[in-house]
């Protein structure tokens, strides 16, 4: 009896590790919700990370197939907009010079044209619509309710030239120079993005359209900022804001 137990599930083994990579199989073990899901869960309201984070990816996508010949991600954040496609890292190959697919594996996914609206929580359904190559007609459907929250924006009290935390007025040409930027509140989880614009344009060096203040901090410092060599007595101002009126630096006076 021990050697037909033994036997049988040597066969089971066998049969197991032959389906688990045929060619349309599932290879890797994931629940049913999961292969879609948002990584990024805390969302500022009014803005757009096109605007501010450079293309930052916002979730993860996993391919369950050994290659997937259907492969369509979509995103609903529950604003009226309906779903769409987000941008994903997802490469389409070849296979034997026949069927494009996508290979299993984990992929990156950005949705740099969604703005928050209003603040509070909200619940965003993530979708994956997939086919394994060789599997039998009809699409698999997987979705994912993430529960994200969306932070009202802090408005800006005082942007500031600093050096070593006190503020100055004067610096010479190539020397550097700190912006020191203070809400009226602490950031929430998301932070706050703080715009900036520099009058004339081009004066300092290095320094970001956007800055994010980090969650719970009141200020935040964006240190070492260049400053151009001016031929003459040259002058320059950053404008910063949130929401609300924005603030002016006080005008700092750069020597040749």
């Amino acid at each position: 009896m021990k050697t037909r137990l033994s036997c049988a599930s040597a066969i089971l083994a066998v049969i197991a590790a032959t389906t688990l990579f045929l060619p349309g199989h599932f290879r890797t073990v994931h629940g049913a919700t999961d292969y879609m899901v948002l990584t990024v869960k805390d969302f500022e309201s009014g803005i757009s990370y096109r605007a501010v984070q450079s293309h930052a990816p916002i979730g993860l996508l996993t391919n369950p197939c050994s290659q997937a010949d259907n492969f369509v991600p979509t995103i609903d954040w529950n604003d009226g907009t309906g779903e769409h496609k987000p941008d994903t890292n997802a490469a389409t190959k070849m296979f034997y010079s026949k069927v494009p697919v996508i290979q299993n594996g984990d992929y990156l996914f950005w949705d740099d044209t969604h703005v928050a609206a209003d603040p509070g929580p909200q619940i965003v359904v993530t979708k994956l619509v997939v086919h394994c190559l060789g599997d039998p007609p009809g699409d698999r459907t997987f979705l994912t309710r993430n529960f994200v929250n969306i932070y009202a924006r802090i408005p800006l009290n005082q942007a500031e030239f600093t050096k070593k935390g006190e503020a100055v007025d004067t610096v010479k040409g190539h020397d550097t120079v700190d912006l020191t930027l203070t809400l009226n509140a602490p950031a929430p989880a998301s932070g706050t993005w703080v715009k900036l614009e520099t009058t004339p344009a081009g004066v300092l060096n290095s320094l970001p359209p956007y800055f994010r203040i980090p969650a719970r901090q009141t200020q935040a410092v964006i240190p070492d900022i260049e400053v151009r060599k001016p031929t003459a007595n040259a002058t320059v101002i950053v404008t910063a804001a949130t929401v609300g009126r924005p603030q002016q630096t006080q005008q700092l006076t750069i020597l040749p």
